[in-house]
């Protein structure tokens, strides 16, 4: 099991939810999707956003690229508001490092999964 099947397995056990699947190949109508875009003028901004299509411009959008933790409290944010089938879209390498998730997940290891 790769580290990103042993977080989604994480997510799934704690939130007792269907199925949540994390990378960049998850289909359309992503329930959370990061991703770089360009601006008019050239600037790239990152945008992690439950809607593509309707962006809050006050709480997705980001000038630098957002921390792990910021990532990893959006991603679990909403596993919780979704609940069932979680379709994460997002490039893995980039955001979600190998080492950063497993430690992580280390320090979860011990909290009860309710």
């Amino acid at each position: 099991m790769d580290y990103i099947e042993k977080l989604e397995k994480y997510f799934v056990d704690k939130h007792e939810c269907g199925s949540v699947k994390i990378g960049d190949n998850v289909g359309w109508n992503a329930d959370l999707e990061l991703s770089e875009w360009n601006t008019a003028d050239g600037y790239e901004i990152y945008v992690m956003t439950n809607d593509a299509k309707n962006v809050d411009w006050e709480y997705d959008v980001y000038y630098y690229e957002p921390s792990f933790d910021t990532i990893i409290n959006r991603i679990e944010e909403t596993v919780q508001d979704v609940g069932y089938d979680i379709k994460i879209h997002m490039n893995i390498e980039q955001f979600l490092p190998e080492e950063e998730i497993l430690n992580w997940l280390n320090v979860r290891e011990d909290e009860p999964i309710f």
